[in-house]
């Protein structure tokens, strides 16, 4: 096991001076996770301001055990305790599974939350910042010097490092150079729509209210499409995520090269969810105006992490982008900072290529295999009815491997909430 108390007092000395791109949860995580063994930290952020950006996501417990194992104060950060994933019928709402979390701080060693990103964000920025990891917004990184190295930022500043932990997300501007060739996302061909409901609004409806006061994430599953939702911020907020086909929808399909739009009222939604049962329609009838509706993305997997001069390592969304159905790419990043952390503690320059490379061989595999599970649960989620649809509505009951649903089988669900990044 790890030793909580050695992970909070640092050594004597700088002993790396570290240039982090991106300021998200990956590249904050991966600053904390160096500041505290008194590796020196600069992150180059190309926004100038960091405010409400996001909407929900979760925090398992594989994460949530480095957080407090790494003094990010979660103490007063809104948040929600799930009770686990419960599954729906699209068209009568009626329950397909319950999987409960039990007791994640005794089964997994963690809690498992239910938080809004923003919130998450601005606990990570504090911590980084009383470790004294400097933050540089407003510096785009244009190229890079994979040599001396450094990160060049628009207008010619060069910024020198021992080494550069690049977490510039899934469109990365370097994972190609770590390839050799070019290696851009590929679309999943789902696209998702994400809202935000105070959970007042619910709370007030009878029919409504239990999706606030009892806090399961919540599933409906139907043809070419679904529909996930769960409370943030102890339920002042309710998340809902709208994916389906892009070749189900009957509006106007994305064009060439548009990623994100802004919609403007709910009439796409009305439309592509009209034979959705009662609830499904009420949320989007909640569902207000002005929210994003963008493409979804993977990858295939990346087989250079370091780059060739073992100066430079990808991290997070850049190396393996998660597609959301797993819930996992956040806790992805952050079991990547903490190996990361952990094979540079005693680390030289002369031996980062060694130790860089360890990470990868640890990180590669696990990331791939919950990559992976997101495309299964993919094709679960939005089979059309008929014979394979109600096979699935048997074997998501049973604790049995050939059950569809990731978190459906104890021993996936261990290994995916039980693991302990820092712990080899």
């Amino acid at each position: 096991m790890v030793d909580q108390d050695s992970y909070l007092h640092r050594g004597d000395g700088v002993r790396l001076d570290v240039v982090v791109v991106g300021a998200g949860l990956g590249g904050l995580l991966a600053a904390i996770g160096l500041a505290l063994d008194n590796h020196r930290v600069t992150i180059l952020e190309q926004a100038t301001s960091f405010g409400e950006v996001g909407a929900g996501m979760r925090i398992p417990p594989n994460c949530f055990k480095i957080l407090r194992r790494w003094g990010v104060d979660i103490t007063y950060l809104k948040k929600t305790y799930s009770n686990g994933n419960r599954f729906l019928r699209y068209d009568d709402g009626s329950t397909l599974a319950d999987m409960p979390h039990g007791v994640p701080e005794l089964d997994f060693g963690g809690s498992y939350l239910m938080v809004h990103r923003a919130d998450y964000h601005s606990v990570l920025l504090d911590r980084a910042r009383a470790l004294g990891v400097v933050i540089r917004g407003g510096h785009r990184v244009e190229e890079y010097d994979w040599n001396t190295p450094a990160a060049i930022v628009q207008g010619g500043l060069r910024v020198p490092a021992d080494l550069i932990v690049i977490a510039d997300g899934v469109q990365s501007s370097a994972r190609a150079a770590f390839q050799g060739h070019e290696l851009p996302p590929t679309d999943t061909g789902d696209i998702v729509y994400r809202i935000l409901i105070p959970g007042q609004d619910l709370l007030s409806d009878p029919d409504m209210r239990d999706l606030i006061s009892q806090p399961w994430v919540t599933s409906w599953c139907g043809p070419d499409a679904h529909v996930i939702g769960y409370p943030v911020r102890g339920g002042e907020v309710y998340n809902v995520v709208f994916c389906c086909s892009e070749k189900s929808m009957q509006d106007r399909p994305f064009q060439p090269g548009e990623n994100k739009l802004v919609i403007s009222d709910n009439s796409e939604l009305r439309r592509r969810f009209s034979d959705w049962e009662p609830r499904v329609k009420k949320l989007i009838e909640h569902s207000g105006k002005e929210f994003l509706k963008w493409r979804l993305y993977d990858l295939d997997l990346v087989d250079n992490w370091v780059y060739p001069t073992g100066k430079a390592v990808l991290l997070g969304d850049a190396v393996h982008p998660m597609l959301p159905y797993m819930s996992s790419g956040a806790a992805m990043a952050c079991e990547d900072a903490a190996v990361l952390r952990k094979v540079l503690s005693t680390a030289t320059k002369d031996s980062l290529q060694t130790a860089l490379q360890k990470y990868q061989s640890l990180r590669q595999p696990r990331a791939s295999k919950v990559q992976k599970a997101g495309r299964v649960l993919q094709e679960a989620y939005h089979l059309p009815d008929g014979e394979a649809q109600r096979d699935r509505d048997i074997w998501i009951l049973k604790d049995d491997e050939r059950n569809p649903i990731y978190w459906g089988h104890k021993a996936r669900r261990q290994w995916l909430f039980g693991h302990d990044a820092e712990d080899f």
